[in-house]
């Protein structure tokens, strides 16, 4: 009986080894709960108590949005919008809002029409290009702070907007 039980405690102890990715931060739960944040390379955990959730903290996500939006003058452009971001805070990330990626796309949605609402049709397609640009990222990255997202925004590029007509043709 002895030897089994020796045995079994072997198997359960080799069998909590695991890697992490060099790209990658691990986050470990235990028993459900936020317990630590582990580096790459090889780690061990108790199984069945912890579980490891890898999570890619070195690749740049890109992330899209357009849409017709109403700009101040009253008039309808069409833009079109692409951020650069990626995991800076790995629990966070998982655990701040319930999914990240979704949250940026609204958040980027929110911050580029409250640009484009202050802005006339005229300057977004001229020479605002650059002040939509930065007012936009400025905005997304208050709104991320607000809800500590743990993303960071490495880019957001402004490359096509058109007008739509004015606002009345649309109704």
């Amino acid at each position: 009986m002895l030897p089994i039980g020796v045995l079994a405690a072997v198997i359960w102890g080799l069998s909590g080894f695991y890697t992490v990715k060099e790209a990658e931060r691990g986050v470990v739960l235990r028993f459900g709960q936020l317990h630590s944040i582990v580096q790459p390379g090889l780690n061990w955990k108790p199984t069945f108590i912890d579980r490891v959730r890898a999570v890619n903290v070195e690749q740049v996500r890109e992330l899209r949005t357009q849409g017709a939006m109403l700009t101040q003058d009253e008039n309808m452009v069409k833009v079109e919008m692409t951020v650069q971001y990626r995991v800076q805070d790995p629990a966070k990330y998982l655990f701040s809002v319930t999914k990240a990626d979704d949250s940026l796309n609204q958040a980027t949605d929110s911050a580029l029409r409250y640009v484009i609402g202050h802005m006339t049709m005229d300057d977004i397609l001229t020479t605002g290009r650059s002040v939509v640009r930065e007012n936009t990222w400025k905005a997304l990255n208050d709104i991320i702070a607000t809800y500590d997202m743990g993303l960071e925004v490495i880019d957001v590029n402004f490359p096509i907007s058109s007008s739509t007509g004015r606002s009345e043709s649309c109704f």
